[in-house]
């Protein structure tokens, strides 16, 4: 449910409606009655709708999952990684 919560705008045409939507992308919508709402959005490329829509992705996106629920992360060896790197 909705909560009541009046803001004051400033001088300049700004208000702030709190840290949790600082550096977020918000669409405003005006009513002629003078009535604004604000909601908050994230924007995707065509590109990634594409990919969201390809099946064969989505395949792969769960062999992933699959791959990474069965290879956890673990400490990596330097030392190894080094002696690879001079070979």
């Amino acid at each position: 449910m909705a909560m009541l919560n009046v803001k004051q705008v400033n001088k300049q045409g700004q208000i702030s409606i709190g840290k949790k939507y600082a550096g977020k992308k918000v669409r405003v919508d005006e009513y002629p009655d003078g009535t604004v709402i604000l909601e908050p959005i994230v924007i995707i490329s065509e590109f990634e709708i594409e990919l969201f829509k390809n099946k064969a992705f989505q395949d792969r996106l769960k062999a992933f999952d699959r791959w990474e629920a069965g290879n956890k992360p673990s400490e990596t060896d330097f030392s190894a990684l080094e002696e690879n790197f001079e070979n």
